[in-house]
């Protein structure tokens, strides 16, 4: 994006990729940089300019023949081939809540056709901070090497990070069969946290 405000910046560059239940990516997913006019880069903060600069987004944006249009159409043909059912897929990431506000507004086929919920490692991680602060260094270790801020890498050492958290903080366990309590044995206080 331009900035992180969602009324005001915009897109400058989408990456998809599609995992399975167990995290594994399904292919190697997709990455569109979009067309985006001078002035528009122009009124980028200094962050923001130093970092596409130096990733070499700026100049993808500016030399790049994929129209937003264009993006948003592939990009949720690509979803759909995946997950044809609306409301089935998940949006996820890393501060991902930021992501979904930007689609909203300028892609909202795209989120229209995926689930209202999303799962945001961010979230995870500051959970993990705060509740297992021993595993701080393991951690930043799975997310070692991110610095190019790109959308593509980015997603990549989201699925990286949150195979950590799976792997470290959320182990396998048997599955417990779920059943319901007889009808006469749940109180009033039991049936409101059920």
């Amino acid at each position: 994006m331009t900035g992180l405000d969602a009324t005001r910046d915009r897109l400058l560059e989408i990456a998809v990729i599609i995992t399975d239940g167990k995290l594994n990516p399904v292919d190697e997913g997709v990455d569109y940089v979009i067309r985006t006019e001078q002035a528009v880069l122009d009124g980028m903060g200094e962050w923001c300019v130093e970092q596409h600069g130096k990733s070499g987004l700026t100049a993808a944006c500016l030399s790049s023949p994929h129209t937003h249009q264009e993006v948003e159409k592939v990009v949720k043909e690509y979803i759909m081939r995946w997950i044809p059912e609306p409301g089935a897929g998940l949006l996820a990431g890393s501060s991902v809540h930021l992501d979904k506000a930007f689609l909203v507004r300028y892609m909202p086929s795209i989120t229209d056709h995926l689930s209202y919920r999303i799962l945001d490692v961010s979230s995870i991680k500051e959970i993990c901070r705060r509740w297992y602060p021993s595993i701080r260094k393991k951690e930043s270790d799975s997310r070692e090497g991110e610095v190019a801020h790109r959308a593509l890498d980015d997603i990549q050492g989201s699925i990286r990070e949150l195979k950590f958290y799976r792997d470290h903080i959320f182990p396998p366990l048997e599955p417990v069969p779920y059943s319901t309590p007889a009808a006469s044995t749940v109180s009033s206080a039991e049936e409101a946290t059920i």
